[in-house]
Formats: C-alpha cells, sequence, structure tokens
C-alpha cells in the first residue's frame, strides 16, 4: 500500500500548484515564488495539541524557457517528521510547466509515482491522470477543475481526487512568515486504495508571489484537525 508520506508528497504537490514567471520583461506573478535558491519551510501540526506532525522544504531551482513562452520550473521538496527523521532516501524533484500568462501546471500522478518508485523500488508504479492547474486571476466565486490521479501496480491501485473546488473569499493573514493578501480555495479531498478510505474538507491559502502560506485539514465531521503554515522564506 502506498504509505501515508507518499500521500503527503502528492498534497504537498497540489498546494503548490501555481508559481510566478517573467514574460517580455514584465513579471507576472502567480501564487508561488519562482525565484531559484528561494526555500520556503512550513510545519503542520496538530489542532488543539500543537504536536508537530512534520516539517516540508521547498527549494526552488532552475527553470528553463520553452518555444511558446512557457517555462518549466524544478522544485525540490524535503520532509522531516517532528521526530527528525526523513521518510525518503533522497529529497524529491518535480517540475511545474508555466505558461506565458502565468498559470502553471503540474502532473501531481507524475510527481508521486516518483516518490513511490523511490521508497518500493522493486516495483514499477504506472501512473494516469492527475494534471493540476491554477490561474494568477482567480476571485472569489470562481470554481477550479477537478483533479484526478491515480498511482498502479498490477492489481494494486491508489486513487485521489480533489472535487468541489471553489475561490471563497480573500483574506488577509499572519503566520509566523510574514502577513500576506491571500486567496482561499476550498475543495473536498477522497483517497482511496488498500485499507485506505478517507473523505474531508481541505482550505488552502495562497498569496501572490508566494504561493502556499496556510493549509487546513479537517475530520469528515467538519473540525479542524492540522494546521500548516509558511514559517519562513530564506533567499539566495
Amino acid at each position: 500500500m502506498i504509505r501515508p508520506v507518499h500521500r503527503v508528497i502528492l498534497m504537498i504537490l497540489l498546494m503548490s500548484a501555481t508559481f510566478s514567471q517573467s514574460v517580455a520583461g514584465q513579471e507576472v506573478k502567480g501564487y508561488f515564488c519562482q525565484d531559484e535558491g528561494t526555500t520556503l519551510k512550513y510545519e503542520r501540526r496538530e489542532h488543539g495539541s500543537g504536536e508537530l506532525w512534520w516539517t516540508h522544504t521547498e527549494k526552488i531551482g532552475a527553470s528553463r524557457k520553452l518555444p511558446d513562452g512557457s517555462r518549466k520550473v524544478n522544485v525540490t521538496i524535503s520532509i522531516t517528521s517532528g521526530k527528525e527523521k526523513s521518510p525518503f532516501k533522497e529529497p524529491v524533484t518535480s517540475e511545474a510547466l508555466i505558461k506565458p500568462d502565468g498559470t502553471v501546471v503540474i502532473n501531481v500522478a507524475d510527481a508521486a509515482g516518483a516518490v513511490a518508485n523511490q521508497k518500493f523500488s522493486a516495483f514499477n508504479f504506472k501512473t494516469t491522470g492527475g494534471n493540476s492547474s491554477l490561474s494568477p486571476d482567480l476571485k472569489p466565486g470562481d470554481t477550479l477543475p477537478d483533479i484526478h490521479a491515480a498511482v498502479t501496480w498490477t492489481m494494486f491501485k491508489y486513487r485521489i481526487d480533489y472535487t468541489r473546488r471553489k475561490v471563497i473569499r480573500k483574506e488577509k493573514l499572519t503566520v509566523p512568515a510574514g502577513t500576506f493578501d491571500c486567496i482561499v480555495i476550498q475543495e473536498w479531498k477522497s483517497e482511496k486504495g488498500p485499507m485506505v478510505h478517507k473523505e474531508h474538507d481541505n482550505l488552502n491559502w495562497y498569496a501572490l508571489g508566494y504561493g502556499l502560506i496556510r493549509h487546513d485539514s479537517f475530520y469528515p465531521d467538519g473540525s479542524l484537525k492540522t494546521t500548516e503554515h509558511l514559517v519562513s522564506i530564506k533567499r539566495k
């Protein structure tokens, strides 16, 4: 089965699916930092107890421009549990396609497959679906396309779906890394696989030029389970 930490990587990639770029000398800001060498650090804690579940960092790598004006950006993700242990042999690298208008497309299924193949090298996991995109000009009331991703091996299939995605409001939010003007996106998350069947709401806060600022996950009854927020930004 895909362990919870692999689902974490998939979730993180989904949450991070917007960046900024420069087009014709004019900066087009998306919902993430594209500055090479910048590292964003996040902490996830349990609601109520404040127990640290994990720390994850995203380091923005080099980018390359494509003939159509789009750009591909490398992002390296590292995770450390609350016990200071890393579940991976090495950090996970993903790639984002940034369109000229600032919209970003990430195939999160491919990234999840890379995680599974790293952890279980004896198997050859396949992936399907998983394209995620966010536009830089989202506003309250907008709805977003569903995301459907699957990781498979022979008879095994792990599926994750994000549906009912919509922008519910704008909000000024203060976290340890600073104060940011955000949009808030609500979505319904469903996970299905061997010994896995979970469904719950998520809320994500994004700021132009920075990306994910905060992520809340909820229990099925609607009560808050965990909060993950941006604690620091380290620039090159």
